[in-house]
């Protein structure tokens, strides 16, 4: 069994509690509950991003270095979360330590720095965290307006809260008394129809970004066209973002 193979198993054994089949070929991983399967492809050293596909793209580094947060995607997915619906969360700030802490444990990109912390707790437990930038000047916007970008949003483990991110978007944009909120979606991981439920409409779409991954340890950190040993590292990509920006109709 190659290293690969080991932590296909490992992975894959974690979803037997959960009551999930899993269904492994090759690159293919296919995961159903008897109601709802998806599919994925496994983008390894050898993984070809030409190649046509609808199932979603499951990055071999994040499977080995982030196995719960990947498990979390999944499960969400197949609609197994528990539901809490977000009129009944109160909406309080946080400070950065509280939101570095749970970005860390439930956002598969973990917390980078920010403006502002907002937290969404239902019955005193924080359930979901956006992350804000400070205002910035924008030229689509008046003078005196500012926009804000949504750097980090996530909801715990298990867990949907419905509602939940529109809740947190319209007080923050009422409180900072914003231009717009924009964010960046990752095409790899969504396809942005909670964003846009949430009331973000398309503003554009970005080219993959492209990052190397160290062949033991699965570090990835973003590639900026520097020569690389391609016995230690391997060169990889995602499939590009789309660009989103939040502004009520009723301003």
């Amino acid at each position: 069994m190659t290293q690969q193979e080991k932590y296909f198993q490992t992975f894959i054994k974690s979803f037997q509690k959960l009551k999930v089949e899993v269904t492994h070929h090759h690159h293919h991983l296919i995961f159903s509950n008897g109601q709802k399967q998806i599919e994925f492809l496994v983008a390894d050293e050898s993984f070809d991003f030409s190649l046509k596909t609808k199932a979603a793209i499951l990055p071999l580094d994040c499977l080995v270095t982030s196995p719960e947060k990947m498990a979390g995607i999944i499960l969400s997915q197949l609609h197994l979360n528990k539901i809490i619906f977000a009129r009944k969360c109160e909406i309080k700030k946080i400070d950065k330590a509280t939101a570095e802490f749970f970005l860390n444990r439930h956002h598969l990109m973990n917390a980078t720095s920010s403006g502002f912390n907002v937290g969404l707790f239902y019955q005193d437990e924080l359930m979901c965290v956006a992350s804000f930038s400070k205002g910035r000047k924008m030229n689509r916007l008046a003078a005196h307006e500012r926009s804000f970008e949504l750097i980090r949003f996530c909801t715990k483990f298990g867990y949907t809260v419905t509602g939940g991110l529109s809740k947190l978007l319209k007080a923050f944009y009422i409180e900072k008394k914003a231009g717009d909120i924009m964010t960046y979606v990752d095409k790899q991981f969504s396809n942005g129809k909670s964003f846009i439920n949430a009331g973000f409409t398309k503003h554009s779409d970005k080219d993959p970004n492209y990052f190397l991954i160290h062949k033991k340890t699965f570090e990835r950190k973003l590639y900026s066209n520097e020569i690389f040993d391609k016995k230690e590292f391997y060169l990889t990509q995602n499939s590009g973002s789309t660009k989103l920006v939040y502004q009520p109709k009723n301003k």
